[in-house]
Order: C-alpha cells, then structure tokens, then sequence
C-alpha cells in the first residue's frame, strides 16, 4: 500500500512537473529565461546537480550550450556530433544513457566530462535535431529507470518546441533583416533620384536654388500641423520635391528672364505644370497625388489658375497645400524681377488674397505653425529656419495672431 502511494505521489509530481514546464514553454518571457526556467525544473525532477541545454549547429556539426548549472565550461564548448550520429538520435529520438549507450559519443570523452554527463536527450522536431538535454548522476546515486527516461523524453519534446519555435523566428528575423537591407538599399536609390530631379529642376533658375526642397518642406509641414496621415505627408513632401518638373521643358531664358515675358513666353512657361503631370503620371509612385499636386499647384480658388481653372472645391487638399507653400517661398525669395518681400508684406499679399488665390483652410495652419516655431513652441522647427530674415517673436505674434482673428 506504502508503495502503491508512493507511486501515486511521484506521478502527481511528474504531471505536475509536466504541466509547468509546458506553462513555461508557452509563456511570454526571454527566450534565454524559458530555456533556463526549463533545464532548473528538469534538474529538478530527477533530481540532478550538472545540467546543460545545448542548440545543435548543423552548420558546425556540434552542440553548444544554451544555458546550464552547475557545469564550468564555457559556450564554446561543443560536443561534436558527425551526420550518422544526428541520423540515428533523430531516428530513436529517447534519451541515451551513457553509460549503456555511448557510442556516438567516443571521441568526445573529454568535453562530456566538463558536462558531467550521464543521460544525453536529444531535442528533435519534424525530424530535425534541435539540440540536446545533458544531466549528470542523480544526487541519490540512483540508477535512471527506464521510467525516468520516458519522463524526459516527455520534457524534451516540450523543450525542442521551445527551440523549433525559437530557431524559425531567429530565421525571420534574419531574413527580415536582409529583406529590409534590400529595400532600405532600393529607398534610398529612389529618394536619391528624386532629389537629384529636384536639384536638376532648380538649377534652371539661378534665383531660386534650393526653391523644391523650400517648397517640400513647408508643405510638409502644413500637413503635419493640419493632422494628415503619414502616407499623406509624404506623398505632399515628395510632391512639393517634383512639383515644377515641368519646368525643365521650358527655355532657361524664359524661366530666367529679369523684364515682363510675351504672351509666347507666358503660354510657354505656363505648361510647366500640364508637362509635370504628363511626366509624373507616368511613374508608378507609391503615393497617390504626386502628378495631382504638379498639375493642380497652380490652380486658385476664385477659379483664375491654371491649366484647368479648377474652383476652391474641385482643386485637391494636397494642390492647395502647395499652391501656398510656392508662392509663399516665390514671395520670401529674389527673384529675376524683383527682391524679396518681408515676412510681414508675405503675410500681407497673402492676406488680401485669401480665398482669390489662397484657401484658407491651409492658409490659417500654415500660419499658426509659424506663430508656434517663433514662440518656440515646436521641438524641431522646419518654416522659420528656411527663412531669410530674422524674425522677431513678438512682430510674428502680432502679425499671425491679427491675421487669424481676421
């Protein structure tokens, strides 16, 4: 009877053993603490005092060790196991008792001694050798039953899971990374050339270098400030970047020239944004607006712009955002024909064409942001710095605050 209960015990503690190793495998710590976590309540099933896990490298051909206790040596110290031996513990997948069954082991006497090794489990999934479960001599002296080593064979399924799942996403990862190498690699290839096209567009116009990256970025900007999604920004910086592609169909006299143009020059250098579009609509762009933004930037809500004469309703929010953002850097810059306004006769222009020229849905954003960066209330200012004056907080506060009570 004494017996029988004692039979009944050890197996309620080896279900119990069992049931908390399978909760470890599966709960949401480190990798490295579940591996750990595992061998201690193996160890302690037995109960051992030198144990190890190891992860076969079939690159290497050898095991190395995971975690272990109680052992000296260190992660370089691998037990070598040549393709027939990974063969047949595939094959047999149960625990090898040393003592009976060490021949696949011979030749590495030496590292299985800094193991202490007793009983060897190999840890195998779908035919495949994760790794292997190395204990030492129970601390009772006791003979490993063939009972006990079908309870480890039990444990190591559990703990090959761990390793299986853990090896797959260490594969994920790494072909993530290289995945991600790639298309970092190809982003940067396709933003380079769109700033190269930027930079080709500007160099027509010997008064306004740098006028696409102005442009992007005060369009950027508006954008940010007006809560657009990420996807929608970057389709209006990249937009703002290729907006007068156009112009590099147009004579660089025209665009150049310092007197009042002809109807013919007028008519000429007014296809710009037509030819942008043609151009733009071309490219299979990840962004939805870019050929729009090209075409439309030019357009006014009083139904004056061109090409197409849209009213305030039919221009697009991303053409709007831009139309202000090319006319505000045209303004604040010299141009053959004239110097540069100040910031306050920018404002002023802008104000007496509001809704003629420019919406005032973009325009009261735009504004607003720069009324924040002087006060320095934005972490990274991008208008103001672009700017050619100085300009003075309070003076912008002024301005800005008197313009949108208006």
């Amino acid at each position: 009877m004494v017996n029988e209960e004692f039979k009944l015990e050890r197996l309620i503690f080896n279900l119990n053993a069992l049931a908390e190793l399978g909760e470890e495998i599966t709960s949401q710590k480190d990798f490295q603490r579940v591996v750990k976590s595992s061998l201690f309540l193996v160890m302690g099933t037995f109960p051992c005092s030198k144990g190890a896990i190891l992860r076969y490298d079939y690159g290497k051909r050898a095991a190395y060790p995971i975690v272990s206790k109680g052992i000296s040596c260190d992660a370089d110290a691998g037990i070598a196991l040549p393709a027939e031996a990974v063969s047949e513990m595939v094959r047999h997948n149960s625990p090898i008792d040393l003592k009976s069954e060490g021949g696949f082991f011979s030749s590495e006497t030496e590292v299985l001694e800094k193991f202490g090794a007793r009983i060897i489990a190999p840890l195998v999934v779908k035919d495949e050798l994760m790794g292997l479960i190395s204990l030492n001599e129970k601390f009772s002296g006791e003979e490993f039953t063939p009972y006990d080593l079908k309870l480890l064979s039990a444990m190591a399924k559990h703990i090959a899971v761990s390793l299986h799942s853990n090896s797959l996403l260490r594969k994920l990862v790494h072909k993530y990374s290289e995945n991600k190498g790639l298309y970092d690699g190809l982003r940067s290839i396709y933003y380079n050339t769109i700033h190269a096209f930027a930079a080709a567009i500007d160099a027509k116009d010997a008064y306004t270098n740098g006028h696409s990256h102005r442009v992007s970025a005060y369009c950027t900007a508006v954008a940010k400030e007006m809560g657009l999604r990420d996807d929608d920004i970057e389709s209006i910086r990249i937009g703002g970047l290729l907006h007068d592609i156009g112009k590099l169909a147009v004579d660089k006299i025209i665009i150049n020239k310092a007197t009042t143009l002809t109807l013919t020059e007028h008519i000429e250098i007014n296809t710009h944004p037509v030819v942008g579009y043609e151009i733009l609509s071309k490219i299979k762009f990840p962004w939805r607006a870019v050929a729009v933004m090209a075409r439309s930037h030019h357009e006014r809500p009083d139904g004056c712009g061109y090409p197409d004469g849209l009213k305030i309703t039919d221009i697009p929010l991303e053409a709007r955002i831009m139309s202000l953002a090319d006319a505000f850097d045209a303004m604040t810059t010299d141009r053959p024909y004239r110097p540069r306004l100040s910031f306050e006769e920018a404002v002023y222009e802008i104000k007496n064409n509001l809704d003629l020229q420019f919406c005032s849905d973009v325009v009261r954003p735009f504004f607003s942001l720069i009324r924040k960066e002087v006060k320095k209330e934005v972490e990274h200012p991008c208008v103001t710095p672009l700017l050619k004056e100085h300009l003075d907080p309070g003076d912008v506060t002024r301005l800005v605050s008197n313009f949108l009570a208006s």
